[in-house]
């Protein structure tokens, strides 16, 4: 029987096993390319690497930044950038940087592609009072071929979603669930207290991190799967769905079965690292978990009756 040291235990199921450590040292955000089994890193010194766990690593590109969100496009060519300092900029895997400019956002950044749309949010440095909190102003930009489409305010904490046949959705947890409404002229929530989650888009899934937990919706809304655990930084939900895999700011990382989730479940953490997870990345082919923090490591798990 393995050392439960090294490789974690939920449920009686064996999970996380290390399977290579590439060359890149402080990743802060990561992707894997759709269709492939191709890591796309970027890291704290600017630089950005593409990983093959066979053919090794390689720098695509340097100087970029600090780069925190990073959303790659189906078509496999383009990708999306926003960086610590509040830049964005939309390059292609073997050429350069096609476009960029500043967000003039200060926090809360998230982004990705909605057909040929580049859409991002984020945080302002400018604050309005909600249900008598203070809260940032949050804004969400469109951008075509780098050129600005729309620029609008949004409620705090709203996230985009991708839609059926490329339709722009909008995301928010309040206390009654996730509500998620259609992008136009006219954009109505509930009249309901939002939470303190902080929502990430996972392919068919949305996740919700707060201090002492996290939280997982379909796409469709309403009540959510959920979890305590603490020091939560990241997270994930492998395509089929089946699995959650999750970073603290401890160094720890954890696979879960999402199907057994509850308010009593708890995960073993797989100590991986001495800084915080920053970044953590399931691929769709395969079974492949990518985590990062002071260096990156790629995880793979034993089939098991999900």
């Amino acid at each position: 029987m393995r050392d439960v040291t090294e490789a974690h235990f939920l449920h009686q199921r064996q999970g996380l096993e290390p399977v290579f450590r590439p060359p890149v040292q402080n990743p802060t955000a990561m992707a894997w390319i759709p269709g492939r089994e191709e890591l796309v890193a970027c890291a704290r010194d600017g630089s950005m690497h593409i990983i093959d766990p066979v053919l090794g690593t390689r720098v695509a590109h340097k100087d970029l930044g600090e780069v925190n969100v990073l959303a790659l496009h189906p078509d496999r060519k383009r990708w999306l950038g926003l960086t610590r300092d509040g830049e964005w900029m939309v390059g292609r895997f073997g050429g350069g940087i096609e476009h960029r400019g500043k967000t003039g956002f200060v926090s809360g950044l998230e982004g990705l592609w909605v057909g040929d749309f580049a859409v991002y949010v984020g945080d302002t440095a400018n604050q309005k009072k909600v249900d008598g909190v203070m809260e940032p102003v949050r804004e969400l930009v469109i951008l075509q071929d780098g050129v600005q489409k729309a620029r609008i305010e949004v409620p705090a904490r709203v996230m985009p979603l991708q839609g059926e046949n490329n339709k722009l959705l909008l995301a928010r947890s309040n206390q009654a669930g996730l509500e998620v409404v259609k992008f136009g002229k006219e954009i109505k929530f509930a009249d309901i207290p939002g939470t303190q989650h902080r929502l990430k888009p996972c392919g068919a899934f949305v996740l919700g991190f707060t201090s002492t937990g996290v939280a997982i919706w379909s796409r469709a809304g309403g009540s959510p799967r959920s979890m305590r655990l603490p020091d939560l930084t990241t997270g994930d939900i492998h395509t089929s769905g089946a699995f959650l895999g999750l970073g603290t700011r401890t160094g720890a990382v954890a696979l879960a079965i999402v199907n057994k989730l509850d308010a009593r479940a708890r995960p073993h953490l797989v100590k991986a690292f001495d800084q915080p997870v920053s970044a953590l990345a399931f691929s769709d082919r395969g079974r492949w978990l990518a985590t990062g923090a002071e260096s990156l490591q790629v995880w793979t798990w034993e089939d098991a009756e999900e």
